[in-house]
């Protein structure tokens, strides 16, 4: 079980919503740099140029001492000049450049991502790669599941991930990602301004081979920089990889069965008109995908809605809620009656689900940001801890997944108990039972929201609660 974690709200990383607003005060801050840059650069300038013309003229005297200070004048611009001039010098390089620049930066020091934002940011890379079996090497050069992307981790980027690793105690990882940073690491005048050397990795990475039990290695990095042998890194053996993480990889067996797609006629008189496509993907518990129930147009309203109101997504019941490491993303709670499009969603749930959606929850619409992800959860309630509530509405009985966009890659819904995932696909809806027949948790309905590798995830879902289904599914009662 993952410990919980409280972090601060602002999340950037737990949205791409919450990252389309850094990106512009980034591009604020640049501005402001270059402008610094600029005045900095003249001063520059002016010292250059003042350079020279001292230089031309010591260089007369120097090369002729006698003939240069036998002329008065001469004499009178040299006293001159070690009185006056290095004088207003010295003062002229203590004079401070850019402040109205550098007030400015400080002022958005407040906007700026916190060090819990960015352990949020690593813990995403690290899940991506994980969860997917990604290749540090492959990573850096900016390719994501065998794609190429206009992308890359410089050698700051890589150590800031194996740091990461190594805070986690994973000392396989964390050497690889030492090892990249090192053969990457060129010494340029910005690491400088940046306050980061090859030093910096190096002494991390001698720890880290130091907490493998090697500590011949560990001098031998610090001794020998980046001139490491290639096989170090297979002494240690890879993690097996879970379930969970095989259907996010989209390795699970292909299943020969009779499930197969129909159309849907009989959960409600309107499907008789307007018959929905759907495919079977198990009978127990019962789950099925819809194609095309939900509009382009529908799909932007939804977002419109939502967007004002995104926070990060808590798990656990209202006063008890926490945000939690194992979920990362940003949700908006959008009422029943909210528009005419919210209502003829929730008139198509019934329609698909044949469940009376009285009692149940509002739509929950959904943003995924950098490999935002849910760790395996169950929808139901536990029974001991929320009786109250099942008391007067009834339990989670369905799930009703709406995708709101395709996702380039990751993203799935993944069953690992049923050896099922569903990869997200605009406009489709996945349903399916959280309870049995004798409205009990079904525990084969353990799933997830794998992490996104790239593109932007939105879901929305709607939890349909089981005291309303007395005359809809009275077998359930």
């Amino acid at each position: 079980m993952v410990q919980c974690q409280e972090v601060e709200e602002k999340s950037f990383s737990t949205s791409i919503v919450g990252m389309e607003q850094l990106l512009i005060t980034e591009q604020v801050m640049v501005e402001t740099l270059d402008k610094y840059a600029d005045e900095l650069q003249a001063k520059v300038n002016s010292l250059k140029r003042l350079v020279s013309e001292l230089r031309t003229e010591n260089q007369k005297g120097v090369q002729n001492l006698e003939s240069y200070l036998y002329n008065p004048l001469n004499g009178f611009s040299l006293i001159r000049r070690m009185h006056y001039d290095w004088n207003n010098i010295e003062k002229y390089l203590t004079l401070p450049t850019g402040e109205f620049f550098i007030d400015t930066l400080r002022e958005y020091q407040v906007k700026m991502p916190t060090e819990t934002d960015l352990k949020e940011a690593s813990q995403a890379i690290a899940r991506l790669q994980q969860t997917y079996d990604l290749e540090v090497e492959d990573m850096s050069r900016g390719v994501l599941f065998g794609k190429q992307y206009d992308a890359k981790l410089i050698p700051i980027d890589r150590y800031f991930i194996g740091k990461h690793f190594f805070d986690k105690a994973d000392y396989y990882r964390a050497a690889l990602w030492m090892r990249s940073a090192m053969k990457a690491y060129e010494s340029s005048n910005y690491m400088q301004v940046l306050d980061f050397g090859q030093e910096t990795i190096l002494s991390l990475y001698a720890e880290i081979l130091l907490h493998q039990n090697r500590p011949q290695q560990a001098r031998v990095a610090i001794e020998k920089a980046c001139h490491l042998r290639p096989n170090d890194a297979d002494m240690y053996s890879k993690p097996l990889a879970s379930k969970y993480q095989l259907g996010c990889r989209g390795e699970f067996q292909s299943k020969l069965s009779k499930l197969h797609c129909v159309y849907n006629t009989t959960t409600s008189p309107f499907l008789i008109l307007a018959p929905l496509k759907m495919e079977i993907l198990s009978v127990d518990p019962y789950m099925v995908i819809y194609y095309d129930v939900m509009s382009d147009v529908e799909i932007q309203e939804l977002k419109t809605l939502a967007k004002p109101n995104l926070k990060r997504a808590k798990v656990g019941r209202a006063a008890k809620s926490r945000v939690v490491e194992r979920r990362t993303s940003k949700s908006s709670w959008i009422s029943d009656n909210k528009s005419n499009t919210t209502l003829r969603i929730n008139q198509r749930i019934r329609d698909m689900t044949g469940f009376d959606i009285e009692g149940s929850e509002a739509l929950q619409v959904v943003n995924y940001g950098l490999g935002g992800h849910y760790d395996t959860h169950y929808d139901f309630f536990n029974v001991s801890d929320n009786a109250d509530v099942i008391r007067l509405q009834g339990n989670r009985i369905s799930t009703v997944l709406f995708y709101l966009t395709d996702v380039e890659q990751g993203g799935a819904t993944v069953f690992p108990d049923l050896e099922t995932a569903v990869f997200p696909q605009k406009g489709s809806a996945v349903v399916w039972y959280n309870l049995n027949n004798e409205l009990r948790g079904d525990m084969k309905t353990l799933h997830a929201a794998c992490p996104v590798i790239y593109g932007s995830k939105w879901v929305c879902n709607k939890w349909i609660r089981a005291n309303a289904q007395v005359f809809k599914r009275p077998c359930y009662i």
